[in-house]
Order: structure tokens, then C-alpha cells, then sequence
């Protein structure tokens, strides 16, 4: 009696689709595709995930089983940070993704690329949005076999990115032109890759134009109105000189722009104020912000254009959208 209790106990490790796809050598994607029947892998291919999948006793779950059904197989979107749905750039990057893998035949959802999370096992590949310095995610994803895709730069898979050097030249260009040369700049996350990316060509664009980096007029912002807020009242009450502000974000130059008014000084009479983003309510700030207009929505259909081309065992790829510059009445000439 005992001892057919102790058989009842025990409990056989569950084998997982990383697994089946790690002794096949091919990605969690294609053993999804090869269980569900699809006729775009090779028979070769199909023949070998379908002989370890029998002898590994692998069975997809219920949740799985339902997706394919339903023939819309799952693609996960990772958070984009904390502040994730209060994001409107991720609201408006996430929303081009799912209406793009809709078309394609798939569904999208937001969830952590980690095997903690209980759906995680049923993605047949990720993209990941707004990857920080020495971001693991990436990796992780390629160390289990999982098709992703990159919103920034990464070496080993292929990824979108919008020109953040072009689009941060055009607006200190711009600056230059209009005669300020004490330009300073509002950063966002410490850690970001976009914020390094666009801080890098903001020293690059002064030091073509053969003119000294101060470091004092470098803010961190952290991609918030309040930080900026706070970084541009501590300039003013410090007594730094400046003509212009250029923010990596339309959120953090808005701030830098109350800043600036409850400090008694004039947009863009005494200061000139340039975002970064375009999604739409810069035009509506007061005054109407000049802004680097990035095409998120464009950046979310080729995310996910191109991990559908991973799917489908396409040659990796980068792509960098153009950004353009949109002047309105919150740059005007330097003072004298």
C-alpha cells in the first residue's frame, strides 16, 4: 500500500517546448508550426522535431491547444517599463504591432519574456521594445531558441530603430541656425539606450560646431514632465546660462517649459524649448512645441513585419526609419 502510494506521488518533469526545440537545433516558432501542421517547414525539419517530440513525450498544454485551434498563434510584446501603460509611446507602438500580426494571422499580448510567467511557454516569439544598456532579454530569448525581435539595436537578431543621431542633428541644426550656442539638454532613463544614443549625438552636434560641452547643462529628465521640471527649476535657481533646451522626449520638454514659465522667463522669447517625439499633443502645448516627429506607428508594423520574417527563417535584418523636424512657435532667435 505504501509503496503504490509513493508511485502515485511522483511526478515525471514536464518536458517543455524549449526543450524540444533546444535537441532539434531550430527555434520554439518552427516546433510550434511543425505540431500545428503548417506547410512552411522543411520535411527534413518536420520529420526530426516530430521523432524528439515522441521521444520526449512532449504534449503542448491546453492553453497552447486552444491557440492553435484558433489559429492565431502568440506573439509576446515585453514591457516597455515600469510606467509601461502610461507610456504613449508604447500604447501607440503596441497598438501598431497587434493591429500588424492581426492581419498576419497572429495575436499579441503583453507579458515578461521569462519562463516564470505561465503563458510565456505558448509565444512562438517576442518583440522587445526599448531595451536598456547590457539588456538580457535578447540574449535569454536566443539562448532558448525563441525568434525575437528588437525594438533599438542588438547584434544577433534583427531589429527597428528610428535615426536618433539624424533626428537630434536636425534640431541642434536648427538651434545653431537660429544663433543659440549655449544649448541645454534634458536625458531620460540613465540606463536607456535611446537616452545614450541621443545624449552621444547631442556632444557630437556641439562639438561640430566647434563649440565647448558643458556638462553642467546636461539634465537628467528620466522621461518624465516632473523630471524635467525639476531639473530645469534647479538650472534656473542655479543661475546657468542658456538659450535653448533641447529634450530627448515632448514629455520632458513640456516640463521644461513650465519650468521655465513659473520662473518668470519667456518660451520663446528668453528661452527656446525642441522635443523629441510627435506624437500629436506637443502641437497643443503652450506655446506649440518645435519637436523631432518620430513614425512610431510605422516602427511597431516593422517589428512586427520582421519577427514574422524570423518565423519564416528570413536572413536577419536592421532597419532605421527617418525622423523629421517640425518647427513651431516654441524656438525662435537666441537673445542677445
Amino acid at each position: 500500500m505504501n509503496k503504490r502510494k509513493k508511485r502515485k506521488g511522483l511526478r515525471m518533469a514536464r518536458v517543455t517546448i524549449f526543450e524540444v526545440a533546444q535537441k532539434a537545433g531550430v527555434s520554439t516558432g518552427t516546433v510550434s508550426r511543425v505540431l500545428n501542421g503548417r506547410s512552411d517547414v522543411s520535411p527534413e525539419t518536420r520529420e526530426r522535431v516530430l521523432r524528439i517530440v515522441q521521444e520526449s513525450g512532449y504534449v503542448p498544454d491546453s492553453g497552447a491547444r486552444r491557440l492553435a485551434k484558433g489559429q492565431r498563434e502568440l506573439v509576446g510584446v515585453a514591457p516597455f517599463s515600469e510606467n509601461t501603460f502610461r507610456s504613449p509611446y508604447y500604447s501607440i507602438m503596441l497598438d501598431a504591432i497587434q493591429e500588424r500580426l492581426f492581419k498576419l494571422g497572429y495575436a499579441a499580448r503583453v507579458l515578461e519574456p521569462t519562463p516564470a510567467d505561465p503563458v510565456f511557454e505558448q509565444c512562438i516569439g517576442f518583440i522587445v521594445p526599448g531595451i536598456h544598456l547590457d539588456d538580457p532579454r535578447p540574449e535569454r530569448l536566443l539562448r532558448l531558441h525563441i525568434p525575437c525581435v528588437v525594438v533599438g539595436r542588438t547584434e544577433r537578431q534583427s531589429w527597428v530603430d528610428i535615426d536618433n543621431e539624424g533626428g537630434i542633428g536636425q534640431a541642434m541644426r536648427h538651434l545653431f541656425n537660429l544663433g543659440h550656442t549655449r544649448v541645454a539638454h534634458i536625458t531620460g532613463s540613465p540606463i536607456g539606450q535611446t537616452t545614450q544614443a541621443r545624449l552621444e549625438a547631442y556632444h557630437a552636434c556641439v562639438e561640430g560646431a566647434g563649440l565647448p560641452v558643458h556638462n553642467e547643462l546636461i539634465w537628467d529628465g528620466l522621461f518624465t514632465d516632473m523630471g524635467a521640471y525639476r531639473a530645469t527649476r534647479k538650472a534656473v535657481e542655479l543661475g546657468l546660462e542658456f538659450t535653448a533646451i533641447l529634450a530627448a522626449s515632448d514629455e520632458m520638454a513640456v516640463g521644461a517649459i513650465a519650468a521655465l514659465q513659473d520662473a518668470g522667463l519667456r518660451v520663446p522669447l528668453d528661452v527656446s524649448v525642441v522635443g523629441f517625439d510627435g506624437f500629436g499633443p506637443e502641437a497643443h502645448a503652450a506655446p506649440p512645441l518645435t519637436t523631432v516627429r518620430q513614425p512610431v506607428r510605422e516602427v511597431g508594423h516593422t517589428a512586427a513585419d520582421l519577427l514574422v520574417e524570423t518565423l519564416n527563417a528570413k536572413p536577419r535584418r536592421q532597419v532605421i526609419l527617418p525622423v523629421e523636424l517640425v518647427v513651431r512657435s516654441s524656438s525662435a532667435m537666441a537673445r542677445k
